[in-house]
């Protein structure tokens, strides 16, 4: 963003309350620095294609009508330790991160249908100062379970991460699938538990 964005913003704010979304805005309009990895350097990867698939960079902020049944597909079959809560994805937050250079969306699509994902949060380790890349979402429909399709779009995910910079990619797993497996034998090492619990409201 530019100074003039800067400007913009808080000429059509004056006089509203400061809320959480806009100070964020204002935030990213005047501090570049707040753009870990810039628009130019992500714009950098390019599609690749695996027989009838093509793996691509895509912009959440262009796609999210599009994506959201995939996510809804996502949840329904993953995260049924969480089906008490409602599935209610901050898509203007996603969006945020992505044009701040913290969030990247990775898709698979065969004849232009979107049948995969993966989004990757990027930060700076307060441990050892470099590129982290952290796992938000990776999920293939079942159509696009052949083959090596996966190992395939696993391989572009992380070829993409090396060309922006990042030195570590960290991705969590459910237990209800054999993810874990899957990830064990692209190299990747079980490092740490995960627990969850869903607090339930007390009875008064």
């Amino acid at each position: 963003m530019t100074n003039d964005d800067l400007l913009s913003i808080l000429k059509a704010n004056i006089g509203l309350s400061l809320t959480p979304e806009l100070a964020a805005d204002i935030c990213l309009a005047a501090d570049r620095l707040s753009t870990l990895v810039p628009a130019d350097v992500i714009a950098r990867i390019q599609p690749e294609a695996y027989g009838d698939f093509t793996f691509s960079l895509e912009r959440i902020e262009d796609i999210a009508g599009e994506i959201k049944p995939l996510h809804r597909a996502h949840w329904d079959e993953t995260e049924e330790h969480r089906h008490g809560l409602e599935l209610n994805p901050d898509y203007e937050t996603f969006i945020r991160y992505e044009r701040a250079g913290r969030y990247v969306l990775f898709t698979l699509r065969s004849e232009g249908e979107l049948l995969g994902n993966c989004a990757m949060y990027l930060d700076t380790s307060a441990h050892t100062q470099t590129l982290i890349a952290t796992e938000d979402t990776l999920y293939l429909l079942p159509e696009a379970r052949q083959g090596r399709v996966a190992i395939c779009f696993v391989a572009y995910i992380e070829n993409a991460m090396r060309q922006v910079g990042a030195k570590e990619i960290n991705i969590t797993v459910k237990t209800v699938n054999k993810a874990g497996r899957f990830f064990r034998l692209l190299g990747y090492r079980h490092v740490e538990n995960g627990f969850a619990k869903i607090l339930e409201a007390e009875n008064v």
